[in-house]
């Protein structure tokens, strides 16, 4: 079964569940909630368009952070695949272009399993470093020398982006908010509502469930290599085939 509907079929079962427990709270109560002080609603719009645009606006940053991700990834593979085809037109390459291949490798094969538990892979670190020693034992030749420093630093930039997103871009606070807003729209819900009726069950379902599906896309945007929303090696893997297969 797909793990998307999977997924978005427990937090149905979470929203209904939480709907159901207000009107049944409010039912339950045999009214004496109704001569209780009430939440007026223009104070509490005011609070659910706050929440909603914080929720929205982390959406949008980690959404461009995901896109910045994605792109560092492909950029990578990129500078590797120039930085092979250059050396080939150098005398006695052969080990700095193996070198080149096993680092790609072990990405594809090591270290994107190991992002998926937000670390990384010794071995890939290892292949990586063994490119640039076997890059100071080439023999110098002016330009092309240069053009392969310039886009090993800028691969070795990439992979430190790579890494860097492995930690997550929401700080503590911003969860805090997340959580406690949640819980705060829930409390709302139950006193705004005056009448337990049906009509109120599903308008506090609809409200529950986008608001927890948010979050959970907050989630999973958090931390672009791990989840069920995350950057493929697609470009590693191309990259890689490029070199197999050329003379």
């Amino acid at each position: 079964m797909n793990a998307f509907l999977i997924l978005f079929s427990i937090i149905t079962v979470i929203s209904v569940m939480i709907s159901g427990a207000l009107l049944l709270i409010r039912r339950k109560s045999e009214g004496h909630w109704r001569h209780q002080e009430h939440i007026q609603s223009s104070v509490f719009e005011f609070f659910p368009t706050v929440y909603a645009f914080f929720i929205g606006f982390a959406i949008v940053t980690l959404w461009s952070a995901f896109l910045t991700a994605k792109t560092n990834v492909v950029q990578e593979a990129q500078s590797l695949i120039i930085v092979y085809r250059t050396a080939k037109h150098l005398p006695g390459s052969e080990a700095f272009r193996q070198a080149v291949v096993n680092y790609v490798k072990a990405v594809i094969d090591a270290e994107w399993a190991e992002m998926g538990k937000d670390a990384v892979s010794p071995e890939a670190i290892g292949r990586f470093e063994d490119i640039w020693n076997k890059f100071y034992e080439l023999k110098d030749d002016g330009n092309k020398m240069g053009a392969l420093y310039t886009n090993l630093t800028e691969a070795s930039r990439q992979r430190s982006s790579r890494v860097t997103a492995l930690e997550g871009n929401l700080y503590s606070p911003v969860w805090v908010i997340l959580i406690f807003g949640f819980i705060s729209v829930v409390y709302g819900l139950y006193f705004i509502n005056r009448e337990p009726t049906v009509v109120s069950l599903i308008y506090e379902f609809m409200v529950i469930f986008l608001v927890l599906a948010c979050i959970y896309f907050i989630y999973e945007l958090d931390t672009p290599f791990s989840g069920l929303i995350t950057v493929k090696p697609e470009a590693f893997r191309t990259v890689y085939l490029r070199m197999l297969g050329s003379p």
